[in-house]
């Protein structure tokens, strides 16, 4: 097994991909008992380097071992042999969904690094304050607590006539105005109200990446004030 350090994984489902892209696993065939094995290895080795360990590391080592235990048992099969109640099915969607959210993470850190050394004149007074760590502002909330918002949204959207085509323009740029013109009557509004007035799937898609943006130069801030609450967001800004 190769040295793995906790502290180099933003959490347990970072940890999780990490196995699965080591040792060439079928995301879709995780075999939850030799991975579990390895993370409670991880979670123990930290243990003895006196390493503070998150307690949603501690969660998902349970929720593994649940896992494990389920394995074991007799599951229903269809006419091909399939289960069909996997017990791994929503830990795989959530591995999907963080894992196509960490890749737009990363796409925009690119992004970052190829427009850092440009500056463009802004269009309005607004003055943000001194740039900090993004993690800051985002007081109690994980980047996966705001990209299922958005995927719940993009879920129940309607769904667009396949007959008719139309080619929609969506800037990063207007939806972060957007964003800032939601504040004019509130300092602080709900995330789930900002996307309720958002039409098209593009719309969400590129709302949310004008979010994580924002988030990522500071100029927004995010709070939830207990587990499973809705997301507040609101800007960090000073009017001139």
């Amino acid at each position: 097994m190769f040295n793995v350090k906790l502290e180099n994984f933003e959490g347990p489902l970072d940890l999780l991909l990490y196995f699965i892209k080591r040792d060439k696993i079928d995301i879709y065939d995780i075999p939850i008992s030799k991975i579990t094995s390895e993370y409670i290895d991880v979670l123990n080795t930290a243990k003895k380097l006196d390493v503070s360990i998150a307690g949603e590391f501690l969660f998902m080592a349970s929720l593994l071992l649940r896992l494990k235990t389920r394995m074991l048992l007799p599951r229903q099969q269809d006419e091909e042999g399939l289960d069909i109640d996997d017990p791994r099915i929503n830990l795989i969607d959530q591995l999907l969904q963080y894992k196509n959210f960490k890749n737009i993470a990363y796409q925009l850190k690119e992004m970052h690094e190829e427009n850092k050394d440009l500056f463009y004149r802004p269009n309005d007074k607004i003055v943000f304050e001194g740039m900090s760590n993004p993690a800051d502002f985002l007081n109690e909330v994980s980047l996966f607590d705001i990209s299922k918002i958005f995927q719940s949204a993009i879920d129940n959207s309607s769904q667009d006539n396949p007959l008719t085509l139309v080619r929609e323009t969506i800037s990063l740029q207007e939806q972060k105005q957007f964003i800032i013109s939601s504040f004019k009557k509130k300092k602080v509004i709900s995330l789930a109200t900002l996307i309720k007035k958002l039409e098209s799937k593009l719309e969400i898609i590129v709302t949310f990446l004008a979010v994580l943006d924002m988030i990522k130069e500071s100029e927004l801030i995010c709070k939830q004030k207990n587990t499973f609450d809705d997301i507040e967001i609101k800007l960090n800004l000073i009017t001139a």
